[in-house]
């Protein structure tokens, strides 16, 4: 694994309790969340708790908004439907 890939621990813990805190206590995560430093712990809560917002939107989206919406099989008519009969000569 390249140096550029390996995120550092302190991040990932920040990214995990901004999460957590933004489900839970909103409000708390969004006070936390304005401070204003260069801390990289705070940078991966911030991180985690706009992930978590961005998860609690989509939610609220109905499907078909979402993209995630089943795909329907398309039902082609069925054209041989009564054609092997002979229509009344009355």
């Amino acid at each position: 694994m390249d140096d550029q890939d390996k995120v550092e621990p302190d991040y990932v813990k920040g990214f995990n309790e901004g999460y957590i805190l933004a489900k839970h206590m909103p409000e708390l995560a969004e006070r936390l969340a304005d401070i204003d430093s260069d801390f990289v712990r705070l940078a991966g809560f911030k991180a985690g708790r706009e992930q978590q917002q961005t998860e609690m939107a989509r939610e609220r989206l109905p499907a078909w908004l979402t993209g995630d919406r089943p795909q329907k099989a398309e039902k082609s008519p069925i054209k041989t439907k009564d054609r092997d009969k002979e229509p009344d000569k009355d």
